[in-house]
């Protein structure tokens, strides 16, 4: 009995030093795929990704992608037509929960300071952004494998230092910072 007790102990301990080590990895491979983004730097971007990558883009399209060429040419045609040039904001990790030990979700935030003008004029007002990012472990190797970027609008946007996590369904026009 001792024995066994003293096996499931060591087992567990084993599991938890692995998970703390792929917390670090994919913490680390989030922060240099923020880094990538501010920089508006499209080929480290793909070279991030699973050669099979998906993104739920701000507007909910879909879009696939079979390569990291292929990928690296939307990032490029991203930050070129759609953010003129100009960099968005740096991501902070909120959470991290692996669904498996080779698969997480990382929950990040964003917050866009600045009004946004479009092509067409419309102004954008400064508001927060949620991402979810599902990497996987394959090989040894972390990799962004899909992205979903959920936009949040005034007056429901959560500013930086506010919370978060909220009570579902807030209230309309909830005061968020209590």
């Amino acid at each position: 009995m001792r024995r066994f007790l003293l096996l499931i102990l060591a087992l567990s301990l084993r599991g938890n030093a692995q998970s703390k080590t792929d917390e670090q990895a994919v913490r680390k491979l989030v922060e240099r795929w923020d880094v990538a983004y501010v920089a508006l730097d499209a080929k480290t971007l793909a070279d991030l990704h699973t050669p099979e990558f998906d993104i739920v883009n701000r507007l909910g399209q879909w879009t696939h992608k079979s390569s990291n060429a292929e990928q690296e040419a939307l990032w490029a045609w991203t930050f070129r037509i759609i953010y003129n040039g100009k960099s968005g904001p740096s991501h902070s990790i909120e959470r991290i929960r692996f669904v498996t030990p080779d698969v997480a979700s990382v929950l990040t935030r964003g917050y866009w300071k600045d009004v946004i003008t479009l092509d067409d004029g419309t102004k954008v007002p400064p508001h927060g952004e949620v991402d979810t990012l599902t990497v996987v472990k394959k090989d040894g190797a972390w990799k962004v494998a899909w992205i979903d970027i959920h936009n949040q609008m005034p007056p429901f946007d959560v500013k930086p230092g506010q919370p978060l996590e909220t009570d579902y369904p807030p209230s309309p026009g909830a005061n968020r910072s209590k």
